[in-house]
């Protein structure tokens, strides 16, 4: 995929305004390169981010039958990963990630559900680490190493 030209931002607004208008033609240029719908999602994987994504999705009309979802996230609820996997296959028979830097835990088996998963020499997926929340307390720890407290205890 070439980079083209940079597109240029309105200059009127404010600086939200211009990354929004930036972020937007960089999209539509993505949907013309690849013959897809296409989205974009930077931030973890947690409750209320399936309602956002499905919205948005439900959204574009009219629909192709391709969706290439550009991905950047250290992870979250697999539960919240499983819930979009279903939004974009309800909507899209091919589905295909991009991951220009990371994707990790939920958003590695996030990007697995995918047709294609698009990446450079850089970007990486991370393992997938279930997490538990220590008893009493607001804490996440990894759940093969909280596994492997209780059985020495």
């Amino acid at each position: 995929m070439s980079s083209g030209p940079v597109p240029q931002a309105s200059s009127s607004g404010s600086s939200n305004d211009v990354v929004e208008d930036l972020l937007k033609q960089r999209i539509k240029a993505l949907e013309t390169e690849l013959q897809a719908d296409a989205i974009s999602y930077c931030g973890p994987i947690t409750f209320t981010i399936d309602d956002l994504i499905r919205d948005a999705v439900e959204k574009l009309t009219p629909k192709r039958d391709r969706i290439a979802m550009v991905l950047e996230t250290e992870g979250g609820y697999i539960e919240v990963a499983e819930r979009i996997a279903r939004v974009l296959r309800h909507h899209y028979h091919f589905v295909e990630f991009i991951v220009p830097n990371y994707a990790m835990s939920a958003g590695t088996v996030l990007v697995m559900s995918g047709d294609v998963i698009r990446m450079d020499y850089y970007s990486i997926l991370g393992p997938i680490d279930p997490q538990v929340q220590r008893a009493g307390s607001r804490a996440w720890v990894p759940a093969l190493g909280y596994l492997e407290n209780m059985t020495h205890s």
